[in-house]
């Protein structure tokens, strides 16, 4: 299956980034104080790209899931996701289809249509969408679920790597480099591979938010 727009442009973004920031790999492992610094940017910078990438995708999803319900009524596991993911009370149907006196029009339209509990959900995960600072766990799963990835298809070891890279890239953003490097000196040829199997694995979760777009 094609790769996503947003997945190519990811790709292009960490390669540039590589390109500009990463050494050449030397097998003695010894690099100067500014590849390293340039190492730790790298770090910070490709973090940026990936979590951004999530964020967009997601938020493409929920958009399409919107799209598909506004133009056929269809509805989507997208949706349903968003719905069940949304943290929000669904209440049950109104006693009539009278306002009462002492409910504005506003609260009785949400108890009375589905589409107004349809726009809280998604309004609700753009709030989460907007909110989402990092690429840990947790971060996953709050972007994710609600938008119809299986959590039986999020690989755990994949997680426990985005967890460490997202601790890690917080340890560099605020400690500074100096003392940084003097405790744990970056190595270029683990930052690269890291990088690189966060976004092998981004592929096949790419594939798999392609299947839900309709």
């Amino acid at each position: 299956m094609p790769k996503s727009v947003r997945f190519r442009t990811l790709t292009r973004e960490l390669n540039r980034l590589k390109k500009q920031f990463l050494p050449k790999i030397n097998p003695t492992g010894l690099y100067s104080d500014r590849q390293l610094s340039r190492t730790l940017a790298y770090r910070i910078l490709a973090h940026a790209e990936i979590e951004s990438y999530l964020e967009d995708r997601a938020w493409e999803l929920a958009l399409d899931a919107k799209r598909v319900w506004g133009t056929t009524g269809k509805t989507t596991r997208t949706l349903i996701c968003l719905l069940g993911f949304s943290d929000l009370t669904m209440d049950k149907p109104p006693d009539t289809l009278n306002k009462p006196n002492n409910v504005s029009q506003d609260n009785h339209n949400k108890r009375l249509k589905i589409s107004k509990k349809i726009d809280l959900a998604i309004n609700n995960f753009r709030w989460v969408k907007d909110n989402n600072h990092g690429i840990k766990e947790a971060n996953i799963l709050a972007l994710l679920l609600p938008i119809g990835i299986d959590h039986n298809d999020l690989d755990p070891a994949w997680l426990a790597t985005m967890n460490t890279f997202g601790k890690e890239r917080g340890i560099v953003a605020h400690t500074s480099a100096i003392s940084y490097m003097t405790v744990q000196p970056p190595d270029p040829a683990t930052e690269l591979n890291t990088v690189q199997q966060i976004t092998q694995e981004l592929l096949r979760i790419d594939e798999l938010m392609n299947n839900l777009i309709e």
